[in-house]
């Protein structure tokens, strides 16, 4: 979605959430061992689902089992934290593509590097592949961010996660090193994954070089905006979790965010309102570790402190009323919640958080 970059005017703070890390970007790097128990069935179906411009119609692997037709790919949206230029309409390399936040947060990022000498790279007969064998801490979404270069003048690229496909054509950089964004995927469980990258045959470190991929955290849920009577309502189901551990739980006797382990991981909410004023915040919290954790929430440079109450169980819900935040303008805008302090096993759970305007 479009979004103008004057309005985004919200950063996060830290809050806290129990379970019921640093700051930069996790970088992994694929093993030859994982490499090769994911590479012989990837291979069998790679050419029906590699970029149209590397397979020819006589072209087609041969092997023991009949191939299948490849799934209709799936267009993916934009990241919700991805804005156009307001004032142009053109994005990076006057594409149309969404400018990346310049204050993205690299908490739960994680990150690819590719070179030319590790396994990751796979050329085959008829396209090359890059194999991304890792693990995940948590489940959630993500956008799938490339870094590359590219001298010719387009190129049909292709990502695979699971059943998943999100196709792209890329333009030239003219050499230069270009951020895209090319969809988002759901990892639905923590543990092993396997993901690959696709390019025509003959291209890797002559026309095009792949530097990176990079899972970044997005929103899960939908852009909030005001009810009937003017208040927000930043649901679990809604927030970005930029945290390694912290995640939206979506069984219905949950319903919130929890695995809040780590003072590092915080939760942000995007919305949108159409007036100024102020708004009394309410943050409606389940903690049964004891409780004592402070947890900051933060609007721009605005921010309201609280401590984490003792509930008797993390699903058992109080509502915390917090202060007051005042919005100047109509617009944009992120709140962020964040932990300053960790007091036992883990901070807190978050059912939601509700911004009720000031009569």
């Amino acid at each position: 979605m479009n979004r103008p970059l004057a309005s985004l005017l919200i950063v996060g703070i830290p809050l806290a959430l129990s379970a019921c890390g640093k700051s930069e970007a996790t970088v992994v790097k694929a093993t030859p061992e994982a490499v090769k128990e994911v590479v012989q069935q990837e291979t069998k179906e790679a050419v029906a689902t590699a970029p149209v411009e590397s397979v020819k119609a006589d072209e087609v692997l041969k092997t023991d089992q009949p191939q299948q037709a490849a799934p209709a790919p799936t267009t993916a949206p934009l990241s919700p934290f991805a804005v156009t230029d307001s004032l142009s309409g053109l994005g990076d390399f006057g594409s149309g593509e969404p400018i990346e936040r310049q204050d993205l947060p690299e908490r739960g990022v994680i990150a690819f590097k590719v070179a030319k000498d590790q396994s990751t790279f796979a050329p085959m007969e008829h396209w090359e592949q890059y194999n991304f064998p890792f693990q995940s801490k948590r489940w959630g979404r993500y956008s799938v961010r490339i870094s590359y270069s590219l001298k010719s003048s387009t190129l049909g690229v292709q990502f695979k996660f699971g059943d998943l496909r999100l196709k792209k054509t890329l333009v030239s950089t003219s050499g230069a090193t270009k951020r895209l964004y090319i969809g988002d995927i759901y990892i639905p469980q923590g543990g092993d994954q396997f993901m690959a990258f696709y390019t025509p045959n003959g291209v890797a470190w002559s026309t095009f070089v792949l530097e990176e991929v990079a899972l970044v955290p997005t929103q899960e849920g939908e852009e909030v905006k005001p009810t009937e009577d003017g208040s927000l309502q930043l649901l679990a189901k809604d927030a970005t979790t930029w945290s390694e551990n912290m995640r939206y739980e979506p069984k219905p006797e949950k319903n919130c965010l929890g695995f809040w382990t780590e003072k590092e991981d915080f939760a942000e909410w995007e919305f949108t309102v159409d007036k100024a004023g102020k708004y009394n915040v309410t943050v409606h919290q389940g903690c049964g570790a004891g409780g004592g954790s402070e947890v900051a929430i933060q609007l721009g440079e605005q921010a309201l402190t609280f401590k984490v109450q003792d509930t008797g169980g993390f699903q058992k819900w109080a509502p915390v009323n917090v202060g007051e935040l005042e919005i100047k303008e109509p617009g944009t805008y992120r709140l962020a919640v964040k932990p300053q302090s960790k007091n036992g096993g883990a901070i807190m759970d978050v059912q939601k958080i509700i911004l009720a305007p000031v009569s």
